[in-house]
């Protein structure tokens, strides 16, 4: 089929571009149970030159599953959106020429980070009027302020020119006569909100095949389980991810899609 194209100099003056030359980076939201994985796949960005050097920020305090690996740098422990923020205009203003100097950067976990911002406003509002805050029972107007942090730390690292990988906890959520729903550990529109944000959403989970552990990332949206493909590249289930794994069948389908072959070929 013939392409329609704008004029040529109006393109330019715009700088448009196709939607094949727009995915440079990847905005990764990976979410699970505790210790089924997502750290170590986080980490396995450092074992290729397209999605390394690395850059991990530590909320969770769980890098010991990545000690063996030497070639990523770890800030120092953040505990507190202020100390991210920091961070994030420390890394803003090192991009020259639109480059960043580390090609992935892994937040561990923000799930973790939601609920150490959450305990910082009570104490705030806890402070400033004792007699009425319970620091327990967080109001509409800490919940508020509180999606609102996550949701600007979120767009903020989203937009860097990077690589960006946000860990998270699983939430459950249980209704009569319904199976049970997985979706990121976060509390109220946030569950939905946040992976709005992000290119692929996946569920990691580990299965014992014949004795052998098998981890598994969902990326396919479905009643039960809360996913997401924008590239349309990966399986619905991806067997023992890896960062490089995913990053070459990805360019692979972009490229075949560049070359006219369709969405129909990707999977064989």
């Amino acid at each position: 089929m013939a392409q329609a194209t704008a004029d040529k100099g109006l393109r330019e003056l715009l700088q448009v571009k196709p939607p094949s030359e727009h995915v440079e980076w990847l905005n990764l939201l990976i979410y699970g149970e505790p210790g089924v994985g997502k750290t170590y796949l986080a980490g396995t960005a450092e074992d290729d030159p397209r999605t390394s050097p690395v850059l991990f920020l530590d909320i969770e305090g769980g890098v010991t599953t990545i000690r063996h690996r030497s070639g990523i740098d770890v800030a120092p422990p953040l505990r507190n959106i202020k100390e991210i923020e920091v961070m994030y205009d420390k890394l803003y203003k090192s991009v020259k020429d639109g480059k960043l100097s580390y090609k992935t950067i892994v937040l561990d976990s923000l799930s973790e980070l939601a609920d150490v911002d959450m305990r910082s406003i009570m104490e705030d509002a806890y402070r400033k009027n004792p007699d009425k805050v319970d620091k327990d029972v967080p109001s509409q107007r800490e919940w508020g302020k509180s999606r609102s942090h996550m949701r600007s730390i979120v767009r903020a690292f989203r937009d860097l020119p990077c690589n960006v990988i946000i860990t998270a906890q699983v939430a459950t959520l249980q209704e009569e006569g319904q199976p049970t729903k997985y979706m990121p550990g976060f509390s109220g529109k946030l569950r939905t909100e946040i992976p709005g944000f992000m290119d692929i959403v996946g569920y990691l989970y580990a299965e014992n095949q014949g004795g052998e552990i098998t981890r598994k990332l969902q990326t396919q949206g479905t009643r039960r389980v809360v996913a997401k493909d924008r590239t349309s590249a990966l399986d619905d289930v991806v067997e023992n991810p890896t960062l490089p794994g995913m990053w070459e069948t990805i360019h692979s389908y972009q490229s075949a899609a560049v070359n006219g072959k369709t969405a129909a070929s990707k999977k064989g």
